[in-house]
């Protein structure tokens, strides 16, 4: 009992990441919080994962494959890397647009 406990305040503390954790996390805080979020939910509320792999805009091949993976927890690795790629590019992009929105105004100012 104590033992699944201990496993509920962990799956708390490890709560899905905020967009902003993408960018002031270290990688492997990221991938230890989102491992512990999606095994969670790959046990517990697989309709949840399915919805945050849409809403990350996950390939849904690529989900697909690391389902097909030996063991629940091989898959949630799997499963972390993928969205922690896609929402790193997303962060890029965002800096990408944002430097090239911000030169373009300091061009017409000038």
């Amino acid at each position: 009992m104590l033992k699944s406990v201990n496993l509920k305040k962990e799956v708390f503390k490890y709560n899905e990441p905020l967009k902003s954790d993408y960018e002031s996390l270290s990688r492997n805080e990221l991938e230890i919080r989102r491992h512990a979020f999606i095994s969670n939910l790959l046990i517990n509320d697989f309709e949840k994962l399915c919805n945050l792999i849409y809403r990350h805009d996950v390939s849904e091949t690529k989900f697909n494959i690391a389902l097909q993976l030996s063991d629940i927890d091989t898959q949630a690795w799997k499963i972390t890397h993928l969205v922690i790629d896609r929402e790193m590019h997303k962060v890029k992009t965002r800096r990408v647009y944002k430097e090239n929105k911000d030169m373009k105004n300091r061009e017409s100012i000038e």
